[in-house]
Formats: structure tokens, C-alpha cells, sequence
């Protein structure tokens, strides 16, 4: 059922129709208004460790498929397209209510998509595509029709879309089917998951902490186990960071490799450091699976951003003997002791695999951080406040903190915004000048294959926290392929707080003081693996790579 929000008195009341919409699109069946409360008096604070307890065991076994092993048994016969759907709509439906993770909820139409393609099956004795029946869960802003695409604000609820993305459009002729629509921030411009619209949305694994942003709702609901694969945008770390939070793999590909088209934003004419769109999930295999599917749909015929590059054959490079670039510091904010540690541990496997790695530090970095803050702050939060007095909701604090004007600034002109696209230039010349000069310090007198280094300082937040993206915005300035790769756990024995740590700076206390070994006790800590633009495949494959070294898998 839709509402009308020009027929509510202000934007509170448009809100709290948004809501109650999407809630009343789950099933009065899968309802349970005390499901959140039920979960912490059972003693779980991990969302996934609870759905599994209460699920029916034969729902439980399908949603620990990977996608791999889901297109294998429903090509097979053993598994339909109705009863995977039937399952990730049940599992979304609680983890939605648990964490406020959902934007759109459309079971009905995913179980009528998964029925079609069971007739198809059972008529044809073969699937419609290389996705058939697998369940995608799309962040908020990929284009769906009759849908809104709110971005995560008010004033553009109940403007339901007409068309498709094409990369939805894509997906759908494969076989994908789409169910729910997942959580964005206020205009997708903060590391964390927070709109005066839906409320914020929770880490999967630890309901205290956040899921990270700004594909947070995609975070928490793929780490709740409630998708097996979605995708998110990243144009600061978007991707990476709710990937990380939640122990996930997640690809930041080059720009202009997957098609934005039909896909809303913010800032939607800035193509100086544009915001990309990529895979999360929980199997790398998965992710280097829809990549390369993506990458050979030859969707740069219907979109001429995209660029014309199939998928590279990587296969060879996971035989090879890599060499990693260790950078376990930006000279500014130190990472957490389980990220220290992390990085080393992951140096120590790689090398007992015969990879060989050579600690780095990266050039420029207080240049590249400030240039492409400078460009993502470009007209001083102009966009978001407009749109913020269109329905008259404030700017939650998230979003103020990192794109609003101090007062007296104005938006940039056009001759400072060309200085601006310049020195990025400058940064991404000297970027790769850097890593030519790294044969210098390596056993096979030839450059690194590629970076390993924090995404973030720490492995979650508690909600309302705000921080820099020191490690994760430059390589969108750089425009660098990202992987997100999970290697181990915080432990509260092994990653104690340092009593002689002494601050560098303000920044630097400031993340020190948010370490608190009993909170982040257990939760993922991952690494990312960096490359040069267009290098995606190679990324993948070094990825990989390290994905066995600490995983074995």
C-alpha cells in the first residue's frame, strides 16, 4: 500500500508513513513486534547467531549458501527458485525488524519472479540465466520501477520510479530476483547508516555497534545472512566500510566499470571522483563471480560511460608469487591494536604461502586525504541543505559533520574546482610514479602487485560516532580497484589497549579513545587490497590470494 506524502502536515509525519509502509509489506506471518527485545533477553547481541536459532533448519541451510552453491542446486533440480526466495524473504523480514535495515520490501513480487522462473525450469529443463533464482538485495538509490528511491530523503518519498537501472536490468535477464531495497544515510555522505526517515541502522554481528555507511543497510543485511549477495556505491569508502564492519568481502571496482545508469545520487554531475557501484557478500568467489558476469554484459552499449573492457582472464596470477606492499600506517591515525595486528598476521601467512612483502609508506597522503575532501565538500553540503529545506527536515548530524558549510563559506567556483581536478591529477601521476619506484625495493627487482592496509582505523563504532576516512577516500581519489577481505577476529587477550600509547595528535586520541577490548571482543577484522585503476582483475586475484593465506579457503 502507498501513501501520499503531500497530504501529511511536515516531514515527521511523511516519515512515519514511510515506515509503516515498508512494515506493513511484511507478511502478517513473518511479523514479531518484540523479535528485538526476545533477541537480547536470549543473551544474543549477533543477529545472524540469532536468526539462526529460530529459523525452521531447512531455511537456515539454504541462506548459508553461497551464490555459488545455490546456482549449482538449482540448476540441478535439488533446490527451486521459490523455496531459496521463500527463505531470504523470511530471514529479511526478521533482520529488518531487528535492525532497520530496509528501505523496500517486496516479497510478493520476488516469490511471484522466483514461481515464473520454477515453470520456466520445469518446462525447459533449464535456467533462464547464470543468476536464475538467486536473491539480490539492492542499496536504496539503484533504480527499481514503482519504487522510491529516497537516498534517504524526505522530500523525495512517494516519488515512485518509472524505470530501471540498467545494471538492475541486467541482473533481472540473468535470472536475479529482487526482494527488498536496503537502508542508505541522509544523501549516502556518511560511514554510518543514519536518516531522519528510517532511524540508523545496527551492526549485524553486534547490535551495540554500527553498521557502518553509507551501504549500511546492505552491510547489515547481508551479515545477517538475510542476502547472499547486494550491492552497494562507494565514493568514500561506502562499500568498504559496512563490508568490513561486518565481515565481508566487498569490491570497489575503477569507475565506469559497472553502469551508474538509472542508479540516483547525490552530486549525480560530479565525474571528477565519481561514486562507483560493486558487489558485497559473504564468499569472494561470489564477488569475482558477478564481476566478471557484470564486466562481460557489454552494458557499455547501452551506457557509453561505461567502459568497453570484458573481463581479463586473472587465473594466472593466483599461480604466481605476488608481491604485497605492506602499508600499516598513514602517519596521522593509527589503527586499532586488532587491525595492527591483523596486518601483521596477514604479512605472516602471505609469506609462509612463498608471497613476498615489503613494508611501504604511501606519498602524499595528507595531500591526497585533503584533495579529495576538498572535492567532496566541493559546494559546502549546498545540495544537502536544499534538499533538506524542500520537506524542512535538519540534516542529521552525521551527514552535517562531514559536507555542511561552517558559516560565511559558499560553494567553490568553477575556476577552483578546475584547480581542484588538476591536483587530483597530480595526486594519481604521483601515485603511480610511486609504485614504478617500489621495484627498487623488492626480491623480483619488478613493482609490487598490490598494497594490503587497513580499510579503517577500527573495526566498528558505536552509533553517532564521526571520523575521518583517511584509509579508505584516497583510493577513491585515486580511483584505485579496492578488495575487502576478512582475515580474523578482534581478541580482547591478544589486542589489549597499549597503557604507554601517546596520541600524534587530536584525530589520533580521539579513535585511540574509542578502543574498548570487551565491546569489539569477536567482531571481523578485515584488510584491503589495493591496485591501480582498471586492474580489477588482478586486485581480485591478489585478493584471493590473501583470502587463502588467512582463511584456507
Amino acid at each position: 500500500m502507498r501513501y501520499d506524502n503531500t497530504m501529511t502536515k511536515n516531514w515527521e509525519d511523511a516519515a512515519q508513513l514511510k515506515r509503516i509502509s515498508v512494515n506493513n509489506s511484511i507478511p502478517s506471518k513473518w511479523v514479531n513486534e518484540t523479535i528485538k527485545d526476545d533477541m537480547i533477553k536470549a543473551g544474543f547481541s549477533n543477529t545472524k547467531a540469532y536468526l539462526d536459532s529460530i529459523l525452521p533448519e531447512e531455511e537456515v541451510a539454504i541462506t548459508e549458501l553461497t551464490v555459488l552453491e545455490l546456482q549449482v542446486k538449482i540448476a540441478s533440480g535439488d533446490l527451486t527458485a521459490a523455496s531459496v526466495a521463500n527463505a531470504y524473504c523470511h530471514r529479511a523480514a526478521l533482520a529488518h525488524q531487528i535492525l532497520n535495515c530496509c528501505s523496500e520490501i517486496f516479497f510478493d513480487k520476488a516469490l511471484e519472479t522466483a514461481k515464473k522462473l520454477d515453470e520456466y525450469f520445469a518446462k525447459n529443463g533449464t535456467v533462464v540465466g547464470k543468476l536464475h533464482g538467486i536473491p539480490i538485495s539492492l542499496k536504496d538509490q539503484v533504480d527499481l520501477p514503482g519504487l522510491d528511491s529516497s537516498i534517504g530523503y524526505v522530500a523525495l518519498l512517494n516519488k515512485p520510479k518509472t524505470e530501471m537501472s540498467l545494471l538492475a536490468e541486467y541482473l533481472q535477464k540473468e535470472g536475479a530476483v529482487f526482494y527488498v531495497k536496503t537502508t542508505v544515510p541522509m544523501a549516502m555522505l556518511a560511514p554510518q547508516t543514519d536518516s531522519n526517515i528510517f532511524g540508523y541502522t545496527y551492526n549485524a554481528l553486534n547490535l551495540q555497534l554500527s553498521t557502518g555507511g553509507s551501504s549500511g543497510g546492505e552491510g547489515a543485511l547481508i551479515g545477517a545472512g538475510a542476502s547472499p549477495l547486494g550491492f552497494g556505491t562507494d565514493i568514500g569508502g561506502s562499500i568498504r566500510i559496512p563490508s568490513a564492519f561486518q565481515g565481508l568481502y566487498g569490491l570497489r571496482p575503477t569507475s565506469n566499470r559497472i553502469s551508474y545508469l538509472r542508479v540516483s545520487n547525490s552530486y549525480s554531475g560530479q565525474t571528477t571522483m565519481p561514486s562507483v557501484i560493486g558487489p558485497m557478500a559473504r564468499s569472494l568467489a561470489d564477488i569475482e563471480y558477478i564481476t566478471k558476469l557484470i564486466f562481460n554484459g557489454k552494458l557499455w552499449k547501452s551506457d557509453p560511460k561505461v567502459a568497453p573492457v570484458p573481463f581479463s582472464d586473472n587465473s594466472s596470477v593466483k599461480q604466481e608469487k605476488l608481491t604485497y606492499g605492506l602499508w600499516k600506517f598513514d602517519g596521522v591515525v593509527r589503527p586499532h591494536p586488532p587491525i595492527q595486528r591483523a596486518l601483521e598476521e596477514t604479512a605472516k601467512s602471505l609469506k609462509a604461502e612463498g608471497h613476498e612483502i615489503v613494508e611501504i609508506q604511501l606519498p602524499n597522503m595528507d595531500k591526497i586525504y585533503e584533495t579529495a575532501m576538498n572535492i567532496f565538500t566541493a559546494d559546502k553540503g549546498l545540495e544537502v541543505q536544499e534538499m533538506c529545506k524542500e520537506s524542512g527536515e535538519p540534516v542529521v548530524p552525521a551527514v552535517k559533520g562531514f559536507v555542511c558549510s561552517k558559516p560565511g563559506e559558499s560553494p567553490i567556483d568553477v575556476n577552483e574546482w578546475w584547480n581542484l581536478c588538476n591536483q587530483q591529477y597530480d595526486c594519481q601521476q604521483e601515485f603511480y610514479k610511486f609504485w614504478e619506484q617500489t621495484a627498487s625495493i623488492t626480491g623480483s627487482g619488478k613493482p609490487i602487485d598490490a598494497i594490503i592496509c587497513p580499510v579503517w582505523p577500527f573495526t566498528a563504532f558505536l552509533p553517532g560516532y564521526h571520523d575521518s576516512l583517511n584509509y579508505s577516500c584516497p583510493f577513491n581519489l585515486l580511483d584505485s580497484a579496492s578488495v575487502v577481505v576478512p582475515v580474523n577476529k578482534v581478541d580482547k587477550t591478544l589486542d589489549p589497549i597499549d597503557p604507554n600509547y601517546v596520541p600524534l595528535n587530536d584525530s589520533d586520541e580521539k579513535v585511540y579513545k574509542t578502543y574498548k577490548p570487551e565491546l569489539f571482543d569477536g567482531m571481523p577484522v578485515c584488510v584491503q587490497v589495493v591496485g591501480k585503476k582498471f586492474e580489477d582483475e588482478k586486485i581480485l586475484a591478489a585478493a584471493v590470494v590473501v583470502d587463502y593465506a588467512t582463511n584456507k579457503k
